[in-house]
């Protein structure tokens, strides 16, 4: 679904490599300021490459603008709710539906029925608990505020979905919602990607993690190796185990 090779922008990430298919649920994870959040965006169309290439469905593509990633497919659920994601003036269905305004226009004119019918559909997936769609965003918890973020996205019918944080001050019932949601997204063949500080997170629902460090990628892991203690080791600049064993035997048969 989505390879990068090479992808550089200094100073936040550099000689980015990896892959993820359809179905699959990768994450990335690391300490702040580790670039996760810059590199993605960089994919996503916000900013800008210095080297590198993206790859799509194995087609090579170069991503200038957000309109663009949305058009080929690609959504961002950033990281910062209140200050990236809802827009605390519009009310709920509003906030549900702007990503979507020009597929679902009719001669240039906001198609409010079609937005209104697919917004329900995922209201009820989501569980979102809410009164009027014309109630403001304001209104809701944080986890129903999350909850309508992602059915923005989710009505952009994307092949990739990349959650910033997707659980970031929301309580523990919304949290286990929201888990839910991205194991049958990825049974529906949406590749997903999850960047999060929390390795608990990153191991409840990741089939892999890409660990990074200073901008680049540290370590992967995956299975039984996929470990709070393995994951705060690549995050803060050390080796894996299995890596740190070898290169002792290789010393030892020297």
């Amino acid at each position: 679904m989505l390879r990068v090779e090479g992808l550089t922008s200094a100073p936040f990430f550099k000689d980015i490599d990896f892959s993820i298919r359809a179905g699959e649920i990768i994450g990335f994870t690391g300490l702040l300021g580790d670039g996760r959040s810059e590199l993605f965006q960089t994919i996503f169309g916000a900013e800008g490459i210095s080297e590198g290439k993206v790859f799509l469905n194995s087609d090579k593509v170069t991503i200038r603008s957000t309109t663009q990633a949305i058009e080929k497919g690609i959504a961002y659920l950033p990281r910062n709710r209140k200050e990236n994601a809802i827009i605390k003036d519009m009310n709920i269905i509003e906030n549900a539906s702007i990503a979507t305004w020009p597929k679902f226009a009719k001669r240039g004119i906001i198609y409010a029925e079609k937005h209104r019918e697919v917004f329900e559909g995922h209201r009820k997936a989501l569980r979102i608990k809410m009164g009027e769609l014309t109630d403001s965003i304001n209104s809701l918890s944080g986890g129903n505020q999350q909850k309508v973020i992602l059915a923005k996205w989710l009505a952009a019918n994307p092949q990739l979905l990349i959650l910033d944080n997707p659980t970031q001050g929301v309580d523990v019932g919304a949290k286990e919602d929201i888990y839910d949601i991205i194991l049958k997204l990825a049974d529906e063949k949406i590749a997903i990607v999850v960047l999060s500080s929390e390795a608990h997170e990153i191991i409840r629902v990741c089939d892999r993690v890409f660990v990074m460090y200073h901008g680049v990628i540290q370590g992967e892991l995956s299975g039984q190796n996929m470990t709070e203690h393995q994951i705060m080791t690549l995050a803060t600049g050390g080796k894996l185990l299995e890596e740190e064993e070898g290169h002792f035997n290789e010393h030892i048969e020297c």
